[in-house]
């Protein structure tokens, strides 16, 4: 019982040596994760209510176009400081699409907009300036 054979032996090895790539593996995807933090527009990944952290930008505009097919909305705005934007016409996709149809044409409108990984511009909140 005390003898100890050879595949025994290699057994043992092949273990040990699976044991530590596999922990060698563990340890490199935690550092990676953990590098990800600085990824610009990242944010801090490890919940899903710090996800869309980024920075927000305060906005009041004009609604120029509605398109309720692509849940997009066209507005003419001020400058947004956070961004660093100054007033122009562009058009934004909306978080929520249901906002749409609180909005008409014409109307003057305050926003909260956050940029994506990809830089696109998301609108979080609208709302019409009574």
């Amino acid at each position: 019982m005390k003898k100890i054979t050879k595949l025994t032996k290699r057994m043992i090895a092949l273990t040990g040596t699976l044991a530590a790539i596999f922990f060698a593996g563990t340890i490199a995807m935690a550092d990676d994760m953990g590098s990800m933090n600085g990824m610009s527009g990242m944010g801090d990944m490890s919940s899903p209510s710090k996800t869309m952290s980024a920075t927000v930008g305060h906005g009041k505009g004009v609604v120029k176009a509605i398109d309720h097919k692509k849940g997009t909305v066209t507005l003419k705005h001020g400058p947004i400081k956070a961004f660093g934007w100054s007033g122009m016409t562009m058009t934004f996709t909306l978080r929520h699409p249901s906002d749409m149809k609180t909005l008409k044409k014409g109307e003057h409108v305050d926003f909260d907009v956050v940029q994506d990984g990809q830089g696109a511009a998301i609108i979080t909140k609208i709302h019409p300036v009574h």
